[in-house]
C-alpha cells in the first residue's frame, strides 16, 4: 500500500474508533442508573477477559512481553482514569456538553504535549472545535455543575496520555490485538475497587444489554479501530479526529434520545464533517515498526 493509502487507511480507523466511543453516552442514558465507578470497573474487566481469548493465540510470551512495556502501563492508567472521569461528567453534565469538552479540548492538549502540530493541524482543529461549539452551543440543558465540568477536563487530559502512549505502542513490533488485552488489563486493575460498588443492576435486562454494547462495540471494536490507526496517524491527527465522537453523540441524541438540534447546530456539524474532510486530505502516516500493518 502506498504512504498515501496507509495514511487514509489509518486515518479512517481511527475515525471509526472514535465514532464507537461517541456511542458510550447514549449507552449509558438507555441503561439503568449506576455509579461510574462500577460502570468502568466491570466493563473494563468484562473487555480484559474478551481480549485475553483473542490474545492467547500468540502465545504467553507475546503477553508477557506486552505488559513489560511501560507505554502499556501508561496508557491502562490513562485508560482507567479516562472511564471513570468521562462516566462522572457525561452523569453530571449531560451527553452533549460532558463530550464536548472531554474530546473538544483533547486535541489541544495533544497538540501541546507532543508538539506535533502543523498550521493544517491548527485550522483543521479549529474548525471542528468551532464546529462543536455551534453543534452544543444552543442545547445546553441547565444540567452543567463545575464538578461535572472538572471531570470533563480530567477525562481529556486522560484520553491526551492515552493516544500519546497508544501511538508509542504502535511504533513496537507488537500486536495490536495483544497490546490492547495489555493495557486493558492494567486498566481493569486499577479500577478493581469499583466492584465493590453494588452491582445489582448489571443482572438486569438493561445491564446487561448496556454493558454487552459497551464491552464488545464500544470497546473491544472500537479500540481495536483506534489502536491500529494509530500505528501510522500522529498523536496529534489522531486528537483531531477524535473530535467525530461527540458529533456523533450529538446525533444520537437527536436520532435515539429525541434531543432537538437547531439550525446552528446543524451547520456546527458541517464545519466538524469539513474538519475531518481536511484532516483526511493532509494526514501524513508516521514511520511504522517493523513488521507491524495497519
Amino acid at each position: 500500500m502506498t504512504r498515501a493509502g496507509t495514511a487514509v487507511a489509518g486515518v479512517t480507523l481511527v475515525a471509526a474508533g472514535a465514532a464507537l466511543f461517541g456511542t458510550v453516552g447514549t449507552a449509558q442514558a438507555l441503561g439503568p442508573e449506576a455509579a461510574a465507578e462500577s460502570i468502568g470497573a466491570l466493563r473494563l474487566l468484562l473487555t480484559a477477559l474478551v481480549l485475553l481469548c483473542l490474545a492467547v493465540p500468540f502465545g504467553v510470551r507475546a503477553l508477557q512481553a506486552a505488559l513489560s512495556i511501560p507505554a502499556v502501563w501508561a496508557a491502562g492508567v490513562a485508560q482507567a482514569a479516562f472511564n471513570y472521569t468521562f462516566l462522572s461528567a457525561v452523569s453530571r453534565t449531560g451527553v452533549a456538553v460532558g463530550t464536548l469538552v472531554a474530546i473538544g479540548c483533547t486535541p489541544i492538549v495533544t497538540g501541546l504535549v507532543t508538539r506535533n502540530v502543523s498550521r493544517s493541524w491548527a485550522a483543521a482543529t479549529g474548525l471542528a472545535l468551532l464546529g462543536l461549539t455551534l453543534l452544543l452551543s444552543g442545547d445546553l440543558d441547565g444540567r452543567v455543575t463545575t464538578v461535572g465540568v472538572l471531570f470533563a477536563i480530567a477525562a481529556s487530559a486522560s484520553y491526551a496520555g492515552f493516544i500519546v502512549a497508544g501511538s508509542a505502542i504502535g511504533r513496537t513490533s507488537t500486536d495490536t490485538t495483544v497490546a490492547i488485552w495489555a493495557i486493558f488489563t492494567v486498566a481493569a486493575l486499577v479500577l478493581a475497587p469499583g466492584l465493590s460498588a453494588p452491582l445489582g443492576w448489571a443482572t438486569t435486562g438493561r445491564g446487561v444489554a448496556m454493558v454487552g454494547y459497551l464491552v464488545i462495540a464500544a470497546t473491544v471494536l472500537a479500540y481495536s479501530c483506534f489502536n491500529r490507526g494509530l500505528r501510522v496517524v500522529p498523536p496529534a491527527t489522531a486528537a483531531t479526529l477524535g473530535l467525530v465522537e461527540p458529533l456523533v453523540a450529538a446525533l444520537l441524541g437527536v436520532l435515539v434520545l429525541h434531543e432537538r438540534l437547531s439550525l446552528l447546530a446543524w451547520c456546527g456539524a458541517g464545519l466538524v464533517l469539513g474538519a475531518l474532510l481536511l484532516m483526511v486530505r493532509v494526514a501524513r502516516p508516521v514511520p511504522a515498526a517493523a513488521g507491524s500493518a495497519v
